[in-house]
């Protein structure tokens, strides 16, 4: 645990920070990393340091502010992978990888490997060989399409849709029991974006968190790969590497280095990239981080959701379209 990552999650704390930088006071790390590990090549396209939040490394429940402080470096879960070669687990059809739930069945296609194909059904789309797209438009909790998302974890809380939406489960009083679902059959180099909503009466009381993972893997307490999230607030915009147990991640650029001005905004777009080592993120399209990290070489994109404190209604903030895509040199 880190002796710098001293303020918490309070909401008192908060707001005293949040008073001294209002009048003029220094800002303080609030999503502050313990270890920055593999940070070479970070930069930031826009933001700067906030006078609040924080994930803290040792848990807890935040009533204001972000993720301060990574756990104690820890190993990580070689579960999960990338398919290769093969054909399509239920429908569809696949000239190269794996095609894992496609078929024009009852909710959406799969990605299919680098250049897998398949027919859209109810819940999904595809645009380009080998890509995912879907609009939500089923109600189902746990998230799955036909079984195309997965999630094995139970350690985190699971993804549900209803109404056009996609969004946590999680109620805020579990920790970093992020919810997530994640799709298979992607090569290393990967995209993925999440068109956002956002209720205008959230706010208050605690942060929230939409995400987009990338070379995600999972097994049954272990989770897997790279966090790229947005606070709702535009307070913080990391990239968070998870190392495989509940609790234990590292920021792989110090937190609050970017944030998003003018916060989010319904309709906005958030993506993130991966090729080689290189994770870039973008709001709108406009670069926020771009940062090397050579710990995880497969695994999948997928998305998640995260409130440091109990808070409703669920869907407050979420995506009401997802997109996954190989990046092709």
């Amino acid at each position: 645990m880190s002796s710098n990552n001293v303020w918490g999650r309070g909401s008192l704390i908060w707001l005293a920070l949040s008073m001294a930088s209002a009048c003029g006071g220094a800002p303080t790390n609030g999503r502050e990393a313990e270890s920055v590990s593999g940070a070479s090549g970070a930069s930031a396209a826009t933001g700067g340091n906030n006078a609040s939040g924080g994930r803290p490394a040792s848990g807890g429940s935040t009533a204001l502010g972000g993720r301060g402080g990574s756990s104690a470096a820890g190993g990580h879960s070689s579960a999960g992978g990338t398919a290769a070669g093969g054909a399509n687990a239920a429908g569809g059809s696949s000239t190269a990888g794996q095609g894992n739930a496609g078929g024009s069945g009852s909710g959406g296609v799969a990605a299919g490997g680098a250049a897998g194909s398949g027919t859209a059904g109810m819940g999904g789309a595809v645009n380009v060989p080998g890509s995912y797209t879907t609009d939500f438009n089923l109600a189902e909790s746990p998230l799955s399409e036909a079984g195309v998302w997965k999630h094995t974890g139970l350690d985190w809380t699971r993804i549900a849709t209803a109404g056009g939406l996609a969004f946590g489960t999680q109620t805020g009083s579990g920790g970093y029991d992020d919810s997530y679902a994640y799709l298979s059959g992607f090569p290393p180099d990967q995209t993925a974006s999440g068109v956002v909503h956002l209720d205008p009466a959230t706010g208050g009381g605690t942060t929230h968190e939409v995400e987009i993972l990338l070379r995600w893997a999972d097994s049954a307490h272990s989770a897997r790969g790279y966090e790229c999230n947005f606070a709702y607030n535009g307070q913080y915009a990391d990239i968070v590497r998870w190392n495989g147990a509940k609790g234990d991640f590292t920021f792989v650029v110090p937190s609050l280095t970017a944030s998003i001005p003018g916060g989010m905004h319904d309709g906005d777009t958030v993506s993130a990239k991966i090729v080689g080592h290189t994770i870039t993120t973008y709001i709108n399209g406009k670069q926020i981080l771009s940062v090397s990290d050579s710990t995880f070489n497969d695994g999948n994109p997928g998305m998640g959701f995260w409130r440091g404190a109990p808070s409703g209604p669920m869907n407050d903030y979420g995506f009401t379209r997802f997109t996954a895509s190989p990046v092709v040199p």
